[in-house]
């Protein structure tokens, strides 16, 4: 009986010196990274700053009315208490659609 290891001839990566089965040599690369260009420093700059505030708009109507329910409050001791916010646009809610925005 011959396995598929025994039959399939070795890699010529670098590192993969023996069968398949073999873990991978680990290399070692002296030096240090490379400075970022312009484009990466922009992008790293932008995921810094603060976002911005967005319209909240429907994906299906372009809306921008909406709705804000609870769902499962419990009222205790004259204050409500509890259950699951849901932002719903007003429009679809109007036509007898229920869009959750947020």
């Amino acid at each position: 009986m011959t396995y598929a290891s025994e039959t399939l001839p070795c890699s010529s990566a670098p590192g993969y010196d023996r069968r398949m089965t073999d873990k991978p040599k680990l290399h070692v690369i002296d030096g240090s990274a490379t400075d970022d260009d312009n484009r990466q420093k922009a992008r790293k700059l932008m995921q810094k700053r603060p976002q911005a505030a967005c319209l909240l708009r429907c994906f299906r109507c372009s809306g921008s009315e909406v709705i804000e329910t609870k769902v499962g409050m419990v009222f205790k001791g004259g204050k409500a208490s509890g259950g699951t916010k849901q932002i719903l646009c007003a429009t679809c809610f109007m036509k007898g659609e229920r869009v959750v925005l947020a």
